[in-house]
């Protein structure tokens, strides 16, 4: 093969980037064929070793004859001395002869008879200077002599695979740090919501007040039947938003009692103000087939803030006037929460990046509703999964250990 046709294959190996959408492993199957096709070798395989570097697992595997991957095996150094010693000290391991071969011929009985190899290729993987892999090209047939640019060319393939793996590592830690940083502004966000519900209920407990003494005063001044039935329909209004006040009090102050209780109670508790968040679009339906025992390994404001989110969330899915379902029941040592809605539904598209932060299809959305649910189901050691279809509405399941 002529160096033009290798540095065409190196450029479309340094081209290869793994993406979010596309993971890992298909980056490494597209290299692994890459390589097989370039330097015209029957297999292609990257091999992993052990925290403690005595065995080499196969990650992946490429056939070229038949175009499939493959994976599975696994080499220990004990009864391989020789070819241990070689992956540690040559940059790449060209043997001609893999049966004959003093480095390789271990191998024989075990794995090159059985597959065919006459000739292998290996070429050792490093991170920060530690060896983590290997490279195998497998030439299946006689002994194959490999030319110094095929050598060249199984050292690049080496030293790009370990280039892909610290990129998937980096996007790894990147969208672990981007789901905590969202799970952080949600509750922020929260917390203003808290204040606001507070700071709101006292001034208009203030307003009451003064309500209250005017209704007072018509009645000890009363001299026409009218000002009776004034003042009491002025005390009517106050108990009622009395009564509304307290639950957006109660709502604001929930952030101070992070202690564990019944989930009966926690969903009571939180009802009656996303009742008022709800009622314009949606009816809310509850049935709640769980007891005072029955209490999950999380604490109650962190139970009220996945609730939250996932009624909103049915909330926004409700075009015209439709039901929320909330439903809670014990199953063995889980209590599992539903949030129901008759809304748009989902497409499998949309349903595949929900968990994703800021991903979002509503206008004014943040996407970090659902970001938060799922950190708080995880920190709970819990599990949520989605059912929807578009047009047919969504059911979300919430698995919580018990306590």
């Amino acid at each position: 093969m002529d160096r033009v046709a290798f540095e065409t294959a190196r450029l479309e190996l340094a081209r290869l980037r793994v993406k979010p959408e596309v993971g890992q492993e298909v980056t490494l199957q597209n290299a692994l064929r890459l390589t097989a096709r370039t330097l015209k070798v029957e297999r292609v395989g990257y091999w992993v070793f052990s925290d403690d570097a005595t065995t080499l697992t196969n990650r992946l595997n490429y056939s070229l004859t038949t175009d499939e991957y493959g994976a599975g095996g696994v080499v220990a150094g004990g009864p391989y001395p020789r070819y241990w010693a070689a992956l540690r000290e040559q940059r790449v391991i060209a043997v001609a002869d893999a049966v004959t071969d003093p480095r390789t011929s271990e191998l024989g009985s075990s794995y090159l008879t059985p597959l065919g190899i006459g000739a292998m290729m290996d070429a050792p993987v490093f991170r920060a200077g530690a060896l983590i892999g290997v490279v195998c090209h497998e030439h299946v047939g006689g002994p194959r002599t490999w030319t110094a640019d095929e050598v060249q060319f199984a050292s690049t393939v080496a030293d790009l695979l370990s280039m892909m793996l610290e990129q998937a590592d980096r996007l790894a830690a990147e969208q672990k740090l981007a789901s905590y940083v969202g799970a952080m502004l949600a509750t922020e966000q929260l917390a203003v919501l808290e204040h606001m519900c507070r700071a709101v209920s006292h001034d208009f407990n203030n307003l009451f007040a003064v309500i209250e003494l005017v209704a007072g005063t018509l009645t000890s001044t009363a001299v026409r039947p009218k000002l009776d039935e004034l003042a009491g329909s002025l005390r009517s209004v106050v108990t009622i938003g009395t009564g509304l006040l307290g639950q957006m009090s109660r709502f604001g102050a929930r952030a101070v009692d992070p202690h564990r209780m019944p989930l009966r109670q926690v969903i009571e508790r939180v009802m009656p103000i996303l009742g008022t968040l709800t009622r314009e679009v949606a009816t809310v339906e509850v049935a709640l087939d769980v007891g005072d025992g029955d209490i999950a390994a999380l604490a109650a404001d962190r139970i009220e803030q996945l609730i939250l989110n996932l009624i909103l969330n049915a909330r926004d899915a409700i075009s015209q006037r439709g039901t929320i379902h909330v439903g809670a029941r014990r199953d063995g040592d889980v209590l599992v929460v539903e949030v129901a809605d008759d809304g748009a539904g989902m497409a499998a598209d949309v349903v595949s990046r929900i968990w994703e932060p800021y991903y979002t299809t509503k206008a004014h959305g943040t996407g970090l509703g659902l970001a938060t649910v799922r950190t708080i189901v995880d920190e709970a050691g819990g599990t949520v999964v989605v059912h929807s279809q578009a047009g047919e509405g969504t059911r979300f399941e919430v698995r919580l250990p018990v306590a």
